[in-house]
């Protein structure tokens, strides 16, 4: 077991602290495609921020007719299918840190207000010069979408940090999956279709099978039905040694009143040999 002094537990605990730190501050906020990408490149996006210049600035637009910063930077964005946070604070947590002398064409830069050290400005790295400095294009609150420099005075002493979002070939990967998917979903839907007809055919198929059989089963009875009113008409009975009516009333299933009836007889007589009709 081992004892630490406090002076060495402090010493012990700071720098795991340190440690902490700087660990949780590698660590970037994950950006991730969020729709299908309809600009394929950084270049591409930026042509089509520049399309939007001297359109007013707005508080709480986001095009895109006017804008306010973040607005506008979630507006080109969204071009690539990347949603950003709404707020310029909230769009400093997206992608991860860059150092302004590691600048790109495409990145966020971020600028504090007149007074405070707080984040409240952002726009969108559109020319890298040489070391620290940059173009940007932005949407400013006295002229609307501009493209403006680093190195003026008021920017120069605002610039707080840069993210990067993405980049030419996270969004060709992304362009590329995307499309694989609708490919693969296209032939799903083809393969749906073929067996949604397939079953369309065999069952046609079976309800005219049903109707045949059914049309068949109704003609064998019609048939059945025929015969046996033919039959019924024509069935005579030659009377026996030993009949009576009553005999053969019960015999046939009918009344002697029945059989007096079809053969026109007046009482119960009969004699041998004699045709009776039987119904």
């Amino acid at each position: 077991m081992f004892f630490y002094t406090q002076k060495e537990m402090i010493n012990r605990l700071f720098g795991s602290w340190i440690f902490l730190f700087f660990l949780c501050g590698s660590i970037s906020a994950q950006t991730e495609f969020t729709g299908t990408p309809r600009i394929k490149s950084i270049e591409d996006m930026l042509t089509f921020a520049v399309k939007h210049q001297r359109k007013p600035y707005k508080t709480g637009a986001e095009g895109p007719n006017a804008f306010d910063c973040s607005g506008f930077t979630r507006y080109c964005y969204k071009q690539i299918g990347i949603d950003l946070k709404r707020s310029s604070q909230e769009q400093a947590e997206n992608g991860k840190k860059v150092r302004q002398k590691k600048l790109k064409e495409g990145d966020l830069i971020f600028f504090k207000g007149s007074s405070g050290k707080e984040i409240n400005h952002v726009g969108i790295v559109y020319k890298k010069k040489s070391g620290k400095n940059f173009e940007f294009i932005h949407a400013s609150t006295s002229s609307g979408i501009i493209i403006e420099s680093n190195e003026t005075e008021y920017f120069r002493k605002r610039y707080v940090t840069a993210r990067r979002i993405t980049s030419d070939k996270e969004i060709r990967n992304t362009v590329k999956t995307v499309e694989k998917e609708n490919k693969a979903s296209e032939k799903q839907q083809k393969e749906n279709e073929k067996q949604q007809k397939k079953m369309a055919k065999l069952e046609a198929k079976r309800k005219k099978e049903l109707a045949k059989e059914q049309k068949n089963i109704s003609k064998e009875a019609n048939q059945t039905t025929s015969a046996s009113s033919n039959s019924f008409e024509e069935s005579r009975y030659i009377v026996k040694k030993g009949d009576t009516l009553y005999n053969i009333s019960k015999r046939f299933n009918c009344s002697v009143e029945d059989l007096q009836r079809w053969n026109g007889l007046k009482n119960n007589d009969i004699v041998l040999g004699q045709e009776l009709i039987v119904k």
